[in-house]
């Protein structure tokens, strides 16, 4: 049991560390600029579309993984976080099958793409959220992480005001919240004095 744990602890951080550097380092392949409108992971992978299924796999993977290593780490089970963490990953799957649409118009495949896109943020960050906030009262420090992921959450509105459309959208708060994950899963920041009800 023991070298189980030991597997799974090690398998969770190298995803998070393999997909961290992946989603960092992909947006500036083939001269692609980040910050410009058309530099998204979209646009810079409609002919590359392998690399952006191992994006997606490893970005949404990794997050799942760690999500569900957090619930362990508490002692937590929740079945309906865990249909969430599912619909998480289908999104991410369906905004790959999109990739390719015509930019000039809403033409369906454009729209089913940015609607994929953002049940792929919502289904991402709402097993995390929502487990800080059900259990804000039963632990002290969640309080601090309910409000540490909503800034994440708001860095895709500030970067949208501030630079517009671009792969910083996607590359920052993911980083971010792979960076949160694995704080709370791999460091002494986050205490687990206090084991939580399972439901």
């Amino acid at each position: 049991m023991k070298n189980q744990n030991s597997a799974l602890k090690i398998s969770c951080a190298v995803s998070l560390l393999v997909a961290f550097v992946y989603g960092l380092v992909l947006p500036f392949c083939w001269g692609n600029n980040p910050a410009s409108e058309l530099g998204t992971l979209s646009l810079l992978c409609e002919d590359r579309k392998i690399w952006f299924w191992i994006w997606g796999a490893l970005t949404s993977g990794s997050i799942i993984l760690n999500t569900q290593y957090m619930y362990r780490k508490f002692s937590y089970k929740n079945k309906f976080y865990d249909v969430l963490c599912a619909l998480g990953f289908i999104s991410v799957c369906v905004v790959a099958l999109t990739l390719g649409h015509s930019i000039e118009d809403w033409n369906p495949k454009r729209i089913a793409h940015w609607v994929a896109t953002g049940v792929f943020i919502v289904f991402t960050l709402a097993p995390i959220v929502l487990f800080f906030i059900t259990n804000i009262k039963k632990h002290k420090q969640f309080k601090v992480l309910t409000v540490i992921a909503f800034m994440i959450l708001a860095t895709f509105i500030v970067i949208f005001a501030v630079v517009g459309k671009s792969a910083l959208m996607e590359m920052i708060p993911i980083a971010m919240m792979e960076v949160f994950l694995f704080v709370i899963n791999f460091t002494a920041v986050v205490k687990t004095d206090k084991v939580l009800s399972k439901v």
